[in-house]
């Protein structure tokens, strides 16, 4: 029997049964009253409609759902065509990369849109292979026996530096097949360095710098078809614009893969059709820099000798700008991060970020990060957009204190933590803006979206199947809360969404202003302990009691356990929704439509033009707690209403008109019963 269920024998000692609003002396004159405006089970819409309880029959869409702009209904997620090039609709709200089934060996590589792996670039035939030709080249062959060269194709130089201090501004260095040991400097005027192919043309660095170095006034060199390893940094570049690394193998470094440092002045880079590969530390860093990231694979960079870092790229503002732009990228099987924006103003778009495990220090493990700069405080900006984030260890994108939108992506399948991790900067109070947009978040763990002391859209997004995780086996679809730290509430918008299969609780507000709209929320399970299973939870911040708002509007919420809308110690508006099929939790414990409770604080509802069916227990229950009712319809429950004095605070059920209760159809006054239940206790907060 369900927890608090009268029973036949509970029945005969009910503290009060009466007809909602009745009540009084049968004999006194009953005041003359205006006709209502609307029929039961009717409101009086702001426009002057009346409308039926439940769900609007003028609603554009169903919830879940939105209007395109030729009038269709989309559902909630990735739109069928909304994938990036190198990605296919998976046909259920979401995209898939184009990808190989395993992982490429080394030297090889894929990009989203390819199914097999390849080479970097192909060896042309010839010793020069497809280097262009120009009168002024300078030509290298490491092969060459002759003690006369001077830089032609028929006498070339046998060593690259060599043809770099000989070649006139802009010209090209052709490198023919070889392994050329040895540390390049690049300065005072650009070359086009340009190897014969990746897998036959090798720069060793031997030096405590970089194999190669690319100073001040060298703006515009390009670095093309050839491989670059050594015992230190790849490639440093300071000082110089408009630099070109195209189609090159940076491997094996001692150090990070390529450096971007604007201590000499502005520096900028362009790398396309590389692949970085088991480089320490960062395979792509920046600081104070703008780079941009075309077709690449940055793989399997390895921690430094501390047993830390090994994150694919690492971008920093430090005391000037930076911008990163990457399109069409793999980052795959790195350390710490996948890539990580400090203070950065960062587009990515059309990559995969997958495989990030932590560090051997146990730090990280985060696909991508957006964090606020260290030593100014200076916030990133981040776009993502038709990408792909998945397979990572702790949290799949992490926000903090910076802006980012999450257009048409998806996040998935987190191995041990959450899809989304947005919250304010705790040294700085700095608060962190996210959109996630006609995105989905599947198969995360503990926690789809985490929002503390920030605000955050969800609009047309799918967030579904979030795995229990931790000792309480929580699964939360969407939780915002107030800052641990400062004490700032949460504001969470949620719009034409879908939240569903759940674990504890689809939507969950705890010091948090929360407004649910055109949003469906749906088979939401009891936790790893059989308790909850709520749809929509608002309630008090367990740290700074600061009480929450939610705000329905019509949006359905389908099959919870437990309660399908629980508000405790806080205020709500409800309207215009529907709530059916709520069972009990785990335990056989409530089975409540909605619940209203004092929890250390007041709290108040107004319900309006609702629809509540097949509750297993109550339609609606209120303790120690103000709801007000009108407008609605309840049918086919247990009881229709419970009202129940709770740590001395008196119940009060307010009857605003238009009532109708009964079953099958709603048809008869609504009755109240006080059948000495008890609320659910506080939920516990997340932890980030």
């Amino acid at each position: 029997m369900v927890r608090g269920d009268p029973g036949p024998s509970t029945v005969i000692v009910v503290l009060m049964v009466h007809a909602l609003g009745c009540g009084g002396n049968e004999d006194e004159t009953e005041p003359i009253v205006a006709p209502p405006p609307c029929a039961l089970g009717e409101w009086l819409r702001d426009d002057g409609v009346c409308i039926a309880a439940g769900l609007p029959s003028d609603m554009p869409c169903p919830p879940g759902e939105w209007s395109s702009d030729v009038g269709s209904c989309i559902p909630a997620g990735v739109p069928p065509d909304g994938c990036g090039a190198g990605f296919v609709h998976d046909g259920d709200r979401g995209c898939e990369p184009i990808l190989p089934e395993a992982n490429c060996p080394a030297g090889l590589m894929a990009v989203p849109g390819e199914t097999s792996c390849r080479e970097i670039a192909p060896c042309a035939s010839g010793k020069w292979g497809d280097i262009p030709i120009e009168p002024d080249t300078e030509y290298v062959d490491a092969s060459y026996t002759g003690m006369d060269s001077d830089g032609s194709a028929l006498k070339p130089w046998i060593m690259i530096q060599t043809a770099i201090d000989a070649a006139a501004p802009g010209a090209i260095v052709a490198v023919a097949q070889g392994s050329y040991t040895e540390d390049l400097f690049v300065a005072s005027s650009s070359v086009r360095l340009w190897g014969v192919c990746p897998s036959l043309v090798e720069v060793v660095g031997s030096g405590t710098e970089s194999a190669i170095t690319i100073y001040p006034g060298a703006s515009e060199t390009e670095v093309r078809g050839l491989a670059v390893t050594g015992a230190a940094m790849g490639v440093l570049l300071v000082g110089s614009i408009d630099v070109l690394v195209d189609r090159v193998w940076v491997h094996g470094t001692a150090n990070r893969g390529i450096g971007l440092q604007s201590d000499l002045g502005p520096t900028s880079m362009t790398v396309r059709s590389s692949l970085f590969e088991q480089c320490t530390e960062v395979g792509l860093f920046l600081k104070g820099a703008d780079a941009i990231v075309e077709a690449s694979v940055i793989r399997a960079t390895q921690p430094n000798a501390q047993g830390l870092a090994g994150r694919g790229i690492n971008a920093r503002a430090g005391a000037a700008t930076a911008s990163v732009v990457m399109r069409g990228t793999l980052i795959d099987q790195n350390r710490e991060a996948g890539v990580h924006f400090a203070g950065v103003n960062a587009t990515v778009e059309e990559s995969v970020i997958r495989d990030t495990s932590p560090s051997p220090q146990r730090f990280g493990g985060f696909g991508m990060d957006a964090q606020t700069e260290p030593t100014t405080g200076a916030t990133s900006t981040l776009v993502l957009r038709a990408s792909w984030i998945g397979q990572n260890e702790n949290v799949g994108l992490l926000v903090e204190g910076s802006q980012v939108t999450v257009e048409r992506s998806v996040i998935r399948d987190t191995l041990s933590g959450h899809g989304i991790d947005a919250h304010d900067h705790h040294a700085t109070g700095a608060l962190s803006t996210l959109l996630l947009d006609r995105s989905l978040l599947a198969d995360n763990q503990e926690i789809a979206l985490l929002l503390e002391g920030s605000a955050a859209t969800v609009d047309r997004s799918a967030i579904r199947a979030t795995q229990p995780g931790g000792v309480k086996g929580m699964g939360r679809g969407i939780g915002a809360q107030a800052s641990a730290v400062t004490a700032t509430a949460a504001t969470l918008s949620v719009f034409g969404s879908l939240v569903e299969q759940s674990y504890d609780i689809g939507i969950f507000a705890s010091g948090a202003n929360a407004t649910v709209e055109a949003t469906w929320v749906r088979d939401t399970q009891p936790n790893g302990l059989g308790v909850h299973g709520h749809g929509l939870s608002a309630q008090q911040d367990t740290n700074f009691r600061i009480p929450s708002t939610l705000v329905v509007r019509t949006s359905l919420v389908e099959r919870s356990h437990g309660i399908a809308i629980l508000v405790s110690g806080s205020t709500g508006t409800i309207e215009s929704s529907l709530v059916v099929d709520t069972q009990p939790d785990g335990n056989d414990n409530f089975g409540d439509g909605i619940v209203v409770a004092f929890e250390s604080a007041p709290a108040s509802v107004t319900l309006t033009g609702l629809r509540i069916d097949r509750s297993a227990r109550a339609a609606l229950g209120a303790f120690g707690a103000y709801v007000g009712l009108s407008g609605s319809a309840l049918s086919c429950q247990a009881f229709d209403l419970d009202s129940e004095d709770y740590l001395g605070s008196a119940p009060e059920l307010d009857d605003l008109g238009g009532n109708r209760c009964g079953c099958p159809d709603a048809s008869l006054p609504c009755k109240a019963v006080s059948a000495g239940l008890q609320p659910p206790e506080a939920i516990e907060q997340t932890v980030h």
